[in-house]
């Protein structure tokens, strides 16, 4: 087992996150409702943690859910759940408004920091753009 292979176990196809983003918006579906609650929920705060390093790569951490980082809104921004990651010469994106019914899904295929954050920033003002507050 290598050292990444919880991070790095699974593999997905574009049907596949697009299912499972959609599940993510399905706000008003009863089945799963709770689950999605839960899952959608901010459960540390920022101002509870002193120092902060590494979570604002791909926009200002506010919380941190459950395998989420949660940006919380502003302006036009509306709440943004998101996800960033890279691996193996890969940066992928995923990021949502719950409660706007609108989700981005990006991938480059460079591993490159500066790269990954200029696409984050992209798919969190294309989302704004589309679900103004």
């Amino acid at each position: 087992m290598t050292r990444a292979a919880g991070a790095s176990g699974l593999y997905s196809t574009p049907d596949d996150i697009l299912r499972w983003l959609s599940w993510h918006l399905d706000r008003f579906g009863s089945k799963d409702a709770e689950i999605r609650l839960l899952d959608h929920a901010a459960y540390l705060q920022r101002d509870g943690l002193a120092p902060v390093s590494g979570f604002d790569e791909s926009g200002h951490m506010d919380a941190i859910g459950p395998g989420w980082i949660v940006m919380e809104p502003h302006g036009s921004m509306p709440l943004i759940l998101q996800k960033a990651g890279g691996l193996q010469g890969i940066f992928c994106y995923a990021a949502f408004a719950p409660t706007r019914g609108v989700a981005a899904f990006a991938a480059i295929n460079k591993f490159d920091f500066g790269a990954s954050a200029a696409m984050a920033s992209v798919v969190n003002h294309m989302i704004a753009e589309l679900t103004p507050r």
